[in-house]
């Protein structure tokens, strides 16, 4: 175990540190003259270690980062380099208990640190914001998760650094695509995060709405051992998503589980309106041969109303019509793409976007989500989109949502799938009506 990163120069130092031995990788291997496959692959792998091991250390926001980027760019590194960063959502250094008992006494008092029996052995778990205890409360077990002493409060300035980061990045790319507002709604959600009282209430919310579905299971929490850094609830047993889908699994159990968690996704987001955005596969326990989801961790969870799915709904009604007129109008008008990008960009813009619906209207059904051409096609014109750009910055009110179904897809495709999606089409389309 290991102490944690406090203060924001030693939070920047250990930032700008990283920065700097990642280039450092890449400078040695060009000095080397070395083109060839093998060692560009070795030089991601090691800046992959190093990005992983400094990242677990630090916590907070730059972790998130970290994370983000195993989800969302999963496709679009080589495997040997994203099962480096993949560490980053299950595998998090735990830092040692002192500390962490010091949160628990100061948030609820000697007396009632006193009646979690057996706190303190090895955490179960280690993530990002916070570590899980396991501990007894009149005898039986539950989940005690701890968060990490002056998280909350580093999250801006670690924030900034990135901002500062990714700008220096884009200037030597000769774009201007302002990163104000991502990072405004990063702070937002990670500032979400880290208030237990908030999540406790979306843990109680989601316990009561999903109640009766046997696909689900909520943790229960104990109110009076709850703060706003230490959150109780029952000890939920289960085998790691992550671990479920290493082990081979029939293919009805595969399919049981994929459509589980679309079908969870379509809740959340036209019943509910309540979606709980983070696919982070640390956050979901497999119990049982159905197989059924425990579903533990509620920090990220987010509200989109009816005007907003609305919206999002004629956004997606007008990539199902492919007019490139209306996309870019519907675009424009959700926040999506500046109107100042060039006639290139707008083209580019444009195929990513028919491209990336293609699987929901396809005729050819189910869709299967291991096709490889598909993934492909969807990296190039990413890519292609991604080197024209120049205004467009990642959409602040679409960006958590889009990595929710980034992880989705990444789940099944993990689980090696085929399936109809029309009628998540229709529903979402429904919201355009």
């Amino acid at each position: 175990m290991k102490d944690l990163p406090k203060g924001a120069w030693a939070r920047a130092r250990t930032m700008t540190g990283l920065a700097i031995k990642v280039a450092g990788k890449e400078l040695a291997r060009r000095v080397r003259g070395s083109a060839e496959a093998a060692a560009a692959l070795e030089t991601r792998i090691e800046q992959a270690k190093l990005v992983a091991k400094s990242l677990s250390r630090m916590k907070g926001a730059a972790m998130k980062a970290g994370q983000l980027l195993s989800i969302d760019a999963g496709d679009l590194l080589p495997p040997e380099v994203a099962e480096v960063l993949a560490k980053l959502q299950s595998d998090a250094e735990p830092i040692d208990f002192p500390p962490m008992r010091e949160v628990v006494r100061d948030d609820l008092g000697p007396e009632k640190l006193g009646r979690l029996v057996g706190l303190g052995a090895e955490p179960p778990a280690s993530a990002s914001i916070g570590q899980v205890y396991r501990a007894f409360v009149d005898g039986a077990p539950v989940a005690v998760k701890v968060q990490y002493p002056g998280v909350a409060e580093s999250i801006d300035s670690d924030l900034a650094l990135l901002a500062k980061l990714g700008q220096g990045v884009l200037t030597l790319s000769g774009r201007k695509v302002p990163l104000d507002e991502l990072m405004a709604e990063l702070s937002r959600v990670l500032h979400y995060e880290t208030d237990y009282v908030r999540e406790r209430g979306h843990l109680e919310y989601f316990a009561s709405a999903l109640a009766g579905d046997p696909r689900f299971i909520v943790p229960v929490t104990h109110p009076d051992l709850c703060s706003r850094r230490v959150l109780t609830m029952s000890w939920e047993e289960g085998e790691p998503l992550q671990a479920w889908m290493r082990r081979p699994q029939s293919a009805a159990r595969r399919e049981a589980l994929g459509r589980a968690a679309l079908d969870l996704f379509c809740i959340e987001l036209f019943t509910l309106g309540l979606v709980q955005t983070d696919p982070n596969f640390g956050n979901f326990l497999v119990r049982g041969d159905e197989p059924r989801l425990v579903l533990l961790d509620f920090g990220a969870t987010l509200a989109y109303d009816e005007a907003f799915r609305g919206a999002y709904a004629r956004l997606v009604s007008s990539m199902v019509d492919g007019s490139p007129e209306r996309i870019i109008d519907e675009s424009v008008a959700f926040g999506l793409l500046d109107p100042r990008e060039s006639a290139e960009t707008r083209t580019a813009f444009v195929d990513l976007l028919v491209a990336a619906i293609a699987p929901l209207i396809s005729d050819v059904q189910p869709f299967a989500f291991d096709d490889a051409s598909y993934a492909k096609r969807l990296q190039e014109l990413g890519e292609r989109f991604a080197r024209s750009v120049r205004y467009s910055p990642p959409p602040k009110n679409l960006v958590f949502l889009h990595r929710k179904l980034g992880g989705l897809y990444q789940l099944l495709r993990r689980l090696d799938l085929s399936l109809d999606l029309r009628p998540f089409l229709d529903r979402l389309l429904q919201a355009a009506a």
